[in-house]
């Protein structure tokens, strides 16, 4: 390196330096200090401290620079997420399972049979509608990457497990891989989450299963009108595991579009006294995720349209299958206000999950203490369950 070229660079790292130096003291100029900080004791200096790291302008740069090279380079964003063909992303809780414990699955599969006896035991019918993977679907997209065997073997598994306790649960896995074949994109691109589409197909081909398994013919007939918005778009929520926005935002898979859709009850059904008394006459009850929860998707309205019954939506998003389900046999709408019948959704990835709600982990020891309580009182009722 000659003298010139010495000079040179060390003249651009004094001038980064000092850049980013003052770029970081413009962070400072613009602290307020809270009220009753005492600078004696820590609180002034850790308020200031805390301040100056979320405004330093380095972390950024970094965070956007090391996703950028992991993105281009690796094919990988951060932990949670695997890069498939395409730009298709999938969450790796539908790859790998959430922990080491073999006995996981076992244990899941033997909570939903006890929300199945907890509900036959008050005559009360239970659908389970086993939402399969996206990855499961669309495998083809998944390039090198395949999941663990026990979750290749989960969606069977699971079907398998319902049969053999007399639980209602339609197979709609060819489904779903029927109409992706025909063109339907049932799931999004950038989101762990069906499309508004596919949401739909689901919902039709639960509806006539229903229908049929449990003689619901005899349903009043209802009807209910889906409208299409304006197509939007949806940066969808695996786009979190790879943070390339601002700087590299162009780099990053491009966000989904679909049109909004939006179902309600046709006006010539509604009449004075079925605005008044309708949720009161609604026995029917959706119990879910996401998948259900939010409004994206349209998925209770589809069920509305082709079932031609209205329903109570329970549905909660980020508590996963087993905490709204618990909520709700607890809850005062299921004391007072008996269904006719409970559908739940369940994401089959949620059977590979621990259960992180304190609240649904009590109910299920309660729950359990009270059967084996009642079997030791009657033998007959272990025949029974």
């Amino acid at each position: 390196m000659t003298r010139t070229s010495k000079k040179l660079t060390a003249g651009l790292f004094i001038v980064t330096v000092l850049t980013l130096g003052g770029l970081s003291l413009r962070s400072l100029a613009n602290y307020g200090a809270a009220e009753k900080l005492d600078p004696i004791n820590g609180e002034l200096a850790r308020d200031l401290e805390s301040h100056y790291d979320d405004q330093f302008p380095v972390r950024d740069l970094g965070t956007n620079i090391w996703a950028a090279i992991n993105y281009l380079v690796f094919d990988e964003g951060r932990p949670g997420v695997t890069i498939g063909r395409d730009n298709w992303l999938f969450t790796d809780e539908e790859l790998f399972p959430a922990t080491d414990n073999p006995e996981l699955i076992d244990t899941n599969l033997e909570r939903v049979a006890e929300v199945s006896n907890f509900l036959r035991a008050r005559d009360i019918p239970l659908v389970v509608l086993v939402v399969p993977s996206k990855a499961r679907v669309y495998t083809e997209k998944l390039g090198d990457t395949r999941p663990a065997p026990e979750m290749q073997a989960l969606y069977p598994r699971f079907l398998e497990r319902l049969k053999s306790e007399g639980v209602d649960a339609p197979d709609l896995l060819g489904e779903l891989e029927r109409a992706q074949v025909e063109g339907t994109q049932v799931f999004l691109r950038t989101d762990t989450h069906w499309s508004p589409a596919g949401a739909e197909v689901f919902a039709r081909h639960a509806s006539g299963f229903i229908r049929h398994s449990l003689d619901k013919q005899s349903w009043g007939e209802q009807t209910f009108v889906t409208t299409l918005g304006e197509p939007i778009r949806h940066e969808g929520d695996l786009l979190n595991y790879l943070p390339l926005d601002p700087l590299f935002e162009h780099l990053a898979p491009r966000p989904d579009r679909f049109n909004k859709r939006e179902t309600v009850k046709a006006k010539s059904d509604e009449s004075a006294s079925d605005l008044l008394f309708s949720e009161q006459q609604t026995d029917l009850v959706l119990v879910g995720t996401s998948y259900s929860a939010n409004p994206l998707w349209d998925f209770p309205g589809a069920l509305r349209r082709y079932l031609g019954k209205d329903l109570i939506n329970l549905a909660e998003e980020g508590q996963g299958p087993f905490e709204p389900m618990t909520e709700y046999l607890q809850s005062e709408e299921f004391r007072t206000n008996r269904p006719s019948l409970v559908l739940w959704e369940f994401p089959e990835r949620y059977l590979a999950q621990p259960i992180e709600s304190e609240q649904a982990l009590a109910w299920f020891g309660n729950n359990s203490h009270q059967l084996a309580a009642a079997t030791n009182r009657n033998p007959s009722i272990s025949e029974e369950h």
